[in-house]
């Protein structure tokens, strides 16, 4: 009777962290999503100096919040999206566009492809 307590009480437990994590993951593959779309907006606008700059903020605060999850989910997410953050800087201090759209594109799916790799629902179950 005791391990059946014990069993339920971890279960419970690794539950409420799963959907605990899931939201997180959202909101910061969300954040960076949105955050990218701006970056294409100025493209879109040919403001390459705001893009620049904004790049600039998005990469500082990639670099730094990728740490915490570097440790707990598959980095080769992280390792992909910061090439391509490397990759669109370049772009945009080349002036291209259609090469700053493609990796802005390729982030953004790299972001769904984590999220959808670590969402805890039951297709990843079964």
């Amino acid at each position: 009777m005791k391990s059946l307590i014990y069993v339920l009480i971890w279960t419970i437990c690794f539950t409420i962290s799963g959907f605990y994590i899931n939201d997180k993951i959202y909101d910061f593959t969300e954040n960076y999503t949105s955050n990218v779309e701006i970056v294409g907006n100025l493209i879109l606008d040919n403001d390459w100096d705001s893009a620049n700059e904004e790049l600039k903020i998005l990469s500082k605060n990639w670099y730094e919040e990728k740490e915490v999850w570097y440790k707990l989910l598959d980095h080769t997410y992280f390792d992909e999206i910061t090439l391509y953050l490397n990759i669109l800087d370049k772009s945009i201090y080349t002036k291209d566009k259609s090469k700053a759209f493609e990796e802005i594109e390729t982030i953004k799916m790299t972001l769904n492809n984590l999220l959808e790799s670590e969402k805890f629902d039951l297709n990843h179950i079964f």
